[in-house]
């Protein structure tokens, strides 16, 4: 089979591999797409900060599979798998954790102290033909739900988490900062919990024209001064939140200084270092920074029925490549040349399936 590996920084080799056979408890998945997300943009740029040394749990280091958004079709299961059949459609919560640390067992497993991704610090990756993964890591999707959704799934839930963090209420209003997979699915999920007024900052105009597509009032950071525009539309009152998608310095700055009293800014970006923060406006204001890290139990299920209830749509923001071009696809979600890009898995069609 192929896979996308990275042996290092620019290092990216689309190659042969041996397909994967499910052991025990693992079901094999034939991938039909997966998504390039900011996390694989970082670990190809920069010197791969998550898997430079084996993965505590999983023992994972390079070179390593990417792909932690996907979405395909099982094609066979191991002994005592009861999750899932051959033939289902499914997506995949990629988050690996070890169970017995303080805050696994404080009902906190995606902030395991160990915690590993597929495709990012554990074997395998949904950049490849097929992929084995842990029957408890599958969930199916019901009929109407497209695979290029399902391959959505994940950073959607990654955004769900960030608004239910900010906690904004119907009727509130609140800003997002950046306009990739993140904040669109960002936007997507506030305007689902019945926020309308949302604005977006995005500097690239496709993006801003995509978020503005779906219902977002949307600012070219290089055009305004973000803060006092939002503090202008909110008749100087701020917004009840601001969930930070960029991963810029500046940006978050820009967040703090457009928040309302006792506001929350919620920190779901990437950030490549140390960031600075003007303490006196927080305290002064009484904002809450907080941060927001994958997704707890329950996000994956609540965006699925999101999707198959139509509040995360799919238009005017999406790109397929072959897995041919997936580092032609890094440099684009880089460059914010695109919105998200799914790479597509070559079909096979006589795909035998194991019962």
């Amino acid at each position: 089979m192929l896979a996308a590996r990275l042996y290092g920084a620019k290092d990216l080799r689309i190659e042969e591999m041996p397909e994967p056979d499910p052991g025990p408890g693992e079901v094999k998945i034939r991938v039909a797409h997966a998504g390039i997300c900011g996390t694989d943009v970082h670990e190809y740029f920069e010197t791969p900060r998550a898997t430079h040394e084996p993965n505590p749990l999983t023992g994972a280091t390079l070179p390593q599979t990417l792909g932690h958004e996907f979405a395909g079709t099982v094609v066979a299961c191991g002994e005592g798998v009861d999750r899932a059949t051959p033939g289902d459609r499914v997506c995949v919560r990629p988050i690996r954790t070890c169970g017995v640390c303080p805050r696994c067992t404080a009902g906190l497993s995606h902030l395991c102290a160990a915690l590993a991704a597929i495709g990012v610090t554990s074997p395998g990756g949904g950049l490849a033909e097929y992929v084995v993964v842990p029957t408890g890591s599958v969930h199916r999707l019901p009929d109407g739900l497209s695979l290029e959704q399902g391959a959505l799934v994940e950073p959607m839930a990654v955004a769900l988490n960030a608004v239910e963090r900010a906690g904004v209420q119907a009727g509130g209003s609140a800003l997002v900062t950046g306009a990739g997979a993140v904040g669109m699915g960002a936007l997507f999920a506030l305007r689902a919990n019945g926020v309308d007024d949302v604005i977006v900052v995005e500097p690239s105009p496709s993006r801003r024209a995509a978020a503005e597509r779906h219902g977002a009032r949307v600012l070219d950071p290089g055009a305004v001064d973000v803060a006092a525009e939002v503090l202008r539309h909110t008749g100087g009152r701020g917004v009840d939140a601001a969930v930070e998608c960029a991963g810029r310095p500046e940006v978050l700055d820009a967040c703090i200084r457009s928040a309302a009293a006792q506001g929350r800014v919620v920190m779901v970006a990437l950030y490549s270092g140390a960031v600075t923060v003007d303490a006196s406006v927080v305290r002064l204001a009484e904002l809450s920074l907080l941060g927001a890290e994958a997704y707890p139990d329950g996000v994956f299920e609540r965006v699925i029925e999101h999707m198959a209830a139509g509040r995360f749509p799919t238009d005017g923001w999406l790109d397929h490549i072959p897995l041919a071009d997936a580092v032609a696809g890094l440099h684009d979600v880089r460059d914010a040349r695109r919105v998200k890009v799914l790479v597509d898995l070559p079909p096979t069609p006589t795909e035998p399936i194991s019962v």
